[in-house]
């Protein structure tokens, strides 16, 4: 009986030691994959931090197209109404 006894009990120790081992194993994932997710998170928020930069950037730059745009635009109205008053006035002085 002893000899039973003493099997159970490193059968005991053995289940023991393979359960602790997992457990170690488990915790050693689980802190890589909160490591992994920090970074990844970090990151992340740089390159939308980037975006936004190269958004405000694209922004000013479609505003100063925008403007420049009217610009000429209002240009060419106003070329437009002077040379049809000059046409106008030419047509009354002949």
């Amino acid at each position: 009986m002893s000899e039973s006894n003493t099997t159970e009990l490193n059968m005991f120790n053995y289940i023991n030691d393979l359960r602790k081992e997992s457990k170690m194993e488990s915790n050693l994932l689980h802190k890589r994959i909160s490591d992994m997710k920090d970074e990844l998170m970090s990151e992340m928020k740089s390159m939308r931090q980037e975006q936004n930069e190269i958004n405000k950037k694209m922004d000013q730059r479609v505003h100063n197209l925008e403007k420049w745009k009217w610009s000429i635009v209002g240009g060419a109205i106003v070329l437009g109404f002077l040379i049809s008053l000059g046409m106008n006035l030419t047509k009354l002085f002949t």
